[in-house]
């Protein structure tokens, strides 16, 4: 029978001979020994302030060690101070900690006024999480736990300067400032290759922000359902040879925060010349400052860039042309430049609209070439705000005469 065990016995330790034979399976990796952060040196005994049941007043004998204790303090160089708030075991964890937290800042406070630097002190509060006395048994065990504890330790050492950054090559990116307020951020290397020794001026933009100059650019301006847009500019780059970069390159515009906070800017691609449509594939970021937006799009190739949003569609109001001439009506903003085409319905114009205030009409002729600018809305029809848009309009020759 002792034969058989024995046997058995090693049969039950093969397995763990092969266990990294086995497919599938491969052995555990060996784990990395990791080295722990040393523990900060104390450089004297721990010094303890205690306090009166459910107060955090200093004692005037806690006082008296608080001034012993800065008096010591002169004799030593480096060091830092840690302080940790505590109670005893009476009350709720959450009155306790909140308890410990003010007997800490009572003594913090107590030390700034006397001079100490407040960058060399820490603080941390654990209730009655930490007692010293483990079972509180009588008054002078629970008297023993409510206190602040300073312990003094030696200051960490600053860690070494970081290497200095390695020269020539093409891992980081550098920022160039364009003009109009634009900046673009792209990498090294390709900079260089591209711009050798011209600096910044072989990357060229020209920003259009007014909306004479929006209609003027060519640009279409409506989406293929018909809506307007809110612009915060066409951004027309040139790169030197019209090539594209091996990597996206980052440009940076600001705008007027007042103006453009509510306003929601994508970049907007023209499918040829009617209109305008969302462009999926470029994420736009918006950084709030007290004083405006910075908007960062990626851009790889030379090109105009359409950063805009659509205007609302809740109201209507129509325009009826009775002079007979009129190819194209727009109602136009300035601030912020907004640009919304009416749409022809058999006789009459028709506009869909959100908010527009201070509103002028653009109005293109049947000639093609004749655009009147800037009517004035109350001279097409009396409102009873400037600039506000009504049910109907009618426009007549002489809102446009010259023409």
């Amino acid at each position: 029978m002792k034969k058989y065990a024995a046997v058995i016995l090693v049969l039950m330790t093969i397995p763990a001979l092969f266990v990294k034979a086995q497919p599938g399976k491969p052995a555990p990796a060996p784990v990395a020994a990791t080295k722990a952060k040393p523990k900060p040196k104390e450089i004297a005994p721990a010094v303890q302030i205690y306090f009166d049941f459910n107060k955090a007043a200093i004692k005037k004998a806690e006082e008296e060690k608080l001034s012993k204790l800065l008096e010591d303090l002169k004799s030593k160089k480096e060091y830092k101070l840690v302080l940790t708030g505590h109670t005893d075991s009476t009350g709720n964890d959450d009155y306790n900690l909140e308890l410990s937290q003010k007997r800490v800042d009572e003594v913090y406070d107590w030390m700034i006024e006397k001079g100490v630097d407040a960058t060399i002190i820490e603080r941390s509060y654990f209730g009655r999480a930490k007692p010293r006395e483990k079972t509180e048994l009588d008054e002078e065990k629970k008297s023993k736990n409510r206190r602040v504890e300073i312990t003094i330790i030696e200051k960490e050492k600053p860690l070494p300067p970081p290497p200095p950054p390695v020269k020539d090559t093409c891992n980081y990116d550098t920022t160039v400032v364009l003009s109009q307020g634009v900046s673009i951020t792209m990498n090294v290397c390709e900079f260089k290759r591209m711009c050798k020794n011209s600096a910044g001026k072989c990357i060229t933009v020209n920003r259009l922000t007014e909306t004479e100059e929006i209609f003027e650019s060519g640009t279409p301006l409506k989406t293929q359902k018909g809506e307007g847009f809110m612009w915060g500019g066409i951004f027309e780059f040139k790169f030197p040879g019209d090539t594209c970069l091996k990597k996206p390159a980052s440009f940076t515009t600001k705008l007027d925060l007042e103006t453009y906070k509510k306003a929601k800017l994508n970049v907007y691609k023209a499918k040829g010349e009617s209109y305008l449509e969302l462009d999926k594939s470029i994420r736009v970021s918006q950084t709030k400052t007290k004083s405006d937006i910075k908007v960062t799009i990626p851009v790889k190739c030379p090109g105009a860039v359409n950063l805009c949003g659509t205007a609302g569609k809740s109201k209507a109001t129509a325009f009826k042309d009775k002079s007979g001439k009129i190819q194209d009506i727009y109602v136009v903003t300035s601030e912020p430049a907004t640009i919304i085409p009416a749409v022809k319905k058999g006789s009459k114009w028709f506009l869909n609209y959100n908010k527009v205030s201070d509103a002028k009409l653009y109005i293109r002729l049947t000639d093609g070439e004749t655009v009147i600018k800037d009517i004035a809305l109350s001279s097409v029809k009396k409102s009873k705000k400037p600039g506000e848009l009504r049910k109907k309009y009618k426009i007549k020759a002489k809102h446009i005469k010259g023409s």
